[in-house]
């Protein structure tokens, strides 16, 4: 048996295990599989050795590598003796596991946010207007409501985003170790 072949497929493995959580997550798989690459390569790769890795073109591999910096979850590093831009990734699971869900509640609150309170404003002119029927203010009374309702509810996401972004989860979820399982 070939041990250098058979942990290059169970690496692939890993990496495509890795691109379908990043699914899960609601982010693209590419960057799980950048991620998982960079990770068990164990050293700083360049967009060439990153493209030949992954079968990817340089533009997109760019913009893969851009989307995970503004995720703060990949950064470029410095190489002595090399002029090309090489990156490094998040080595801690829980750090990039709450990076990643920050990410996706923040983004979801602030468009969320911005369509009730649109929606609270176009909904009280009606409410004011002394042409509507006693019926059209009262439906859009039950829409002011819900859209109130709404926002309360976004408010708590942002805050149980906080409490994943500074960790305190953790004092509620603690890591503890796994016990092997053979």
């Amino acid at each position: 048996m070939d041990s250098s072949n058979e942990i290059e497929q169970i690496k692939n493995r890993i990496v495509e295990q890795v691109a379908e959580n990043m699914k899960s997550y609601g982010h693209a798989g590419t960057i799980g599989k950048v991620l998982a690459i960079i990770h068990y390569e164990d050293k700083p790769m360049n967009l060439d050795e990153l493209s030949e890795k992954t079968g990817m073109s340089k533009t997109r591999m760019s913009q893969v590598l851009r989307q995970m910096s503004n995720l703060n979850i990949a950064e470029k590093t410095f190489v002595p003796g090399s002029r090309k831009d090489t990156y490094i990734v998040e080595q801690d699971y829980y750090q990039t596991f709450l990076t990643l869900v920050v990410h996706n509640w923040n983004s979801l609150v602030d468009r969320n946010v911005h369509i009730e309170k649109r929606l609270l404003r176009d909904l009280s002119l009606i409410i004011d207007d002394e042409c509507a029927t006693e019926h059209e203010k009262q439906i859009a009374q039950k829409l002011y409501d819900d859209s109130k309702a709404s926002l309360q509810y976004f408010d708590w996401i942002r805050r149980l985003a906080l409490l994943f972004e500074s960790k305190d989860i953790l004092k509620y979820v603690p890591i503890t170790e796994v016990e092997n399982t053979e």
